[in-house]
């Protein structure tokens, strides 16, 4: 048999096709590994620029309630909707000058006696009981839109305060009064309420309705007083339990908006809770030694 003679340079060349694929598997790889890599450090930077972002703003100097209230009083203006000031008046200082954040759930605390020049520029609203605090102390450096009979809805709408020649109602007569310092006091006419949430409801648009007149105003609730024990037994509707209700409905309604609750019953109050007999001619209304004791106790507690 004749063999057949092979030209190894022209036969055709063979490919090892195992070996490219390999190759070519981990030429992919790397890609891979190199993207995969890239992405991390990318994600690593962008995550250590927001920490040191973050950092920064916690710093314990970021957080001084002095300086935040430094530069909350310094910039009102960045706030158009009262944010600074509320914030501004979120905070009180101390005796040794450090300042902490005020706990508007409770009473105002005792503080140093203050002249009767402190009432200046403060408002007093309310009923005939406070009617009798300003006549009885010669209160009369002060503004008083008072009246017999007025209650937390009629503040709106009666016509008793007089303006330029004609009667306009409380809180319209408030628009065209200067002031920096309010003080309220109602509750007494409305304890025959049926509705105890109408009543904090209504005294809450009081107080919306003043900080929309000045937000910067110091707002103080001031607490209902009791009556003699005489009135609260035999009245058809005034009680010193339903009072004392009123009186938890107001802690939480200067809690919520955030002024300064007074605590005016224990100026006058007696060991059982009610209003000595001789602290009013009718069991309500103080006489002059008492309305001095209600305004003693409003110069030993105010806040700056």
């Amino acid at each position: 048999m004749r063999k057949k003679h092979i030209n190894l340079n022209t036969a055709p060349k063979q490919t090892n096709t195992g070996y490219c694929k390999k190759r070519h598997i981990k030429n992919r790889r790397k890609i891979f590994l190199f993207l995969l890599f890239s992405c991390l450090l990318f994600t690593y930077f962008i995550m250590l620029a927001r920490v040191e972002a973050y950092a920064g703003y916690n710093l314990p100097d970021a957080l001084n309630p002095c300086e935040l209230l430094a530069a909350t009083i310094s910039n009102p203006e960045e706030n158009n909707d009262g944010t600074a000031d509320n914030l501004a008046n979120d905070f009180s200082a101390s005796d040794d000058g450090s300042t902490s954040l005020y706990d508007f759930s409770k009473p105002v605390p005792v503080s140093d006696t203050v002249e009767d020049t402190y009432f200046e520029d403060a408002v007093f609203i309310g009923d005939s009981r406070t009617e009798g605090l300003i006549l009885n102390t010669g209160l009369s450096n002060t503004t008083s839109y008072v009246y017999k009979g007025l209650m937390v809805n009629t503040v709106f709408t009666k016509p008793v305060i007089k303006k330029d020649g004609e009667k306009i109602s409380v809180m319209d007569a408030l628009k065209t009064t200067d002031f920096s310092k309010v003080y309220i006091m109602f509750g007494i006419n409305e304890t025959g309420w049926a509705y105890s949430r109408v009543f904090q409801k209504k005294y809450g648009d009081i107080i919306d309705a003043i900080q929309d007149i000045n937000p910067r105003a110091l707002i103080y609730i001031q607490g209902i007083m009791p009556v003699s024990d005489k009135v609260s037994s035999e009245h058809q509707y005034i009680t010193n339990a339903k009072i004392s209700e009123y009186n938890r409905l107001l802690q939480e309604l200067a809690k919520e908006k955030k002024v300064y609750y007074i605590d005016t019953e224990n100026a006058v109050i007696s060991a059982d809770g009610s209003l000595p007999e001789d602290a009013a001619y009718d069991g309500i209304h103080l006489v002059k030694e008492y309305c001095e004791k209600w305004l003693d106790y409003l110069k030993t507690h105010t806040v700056e």
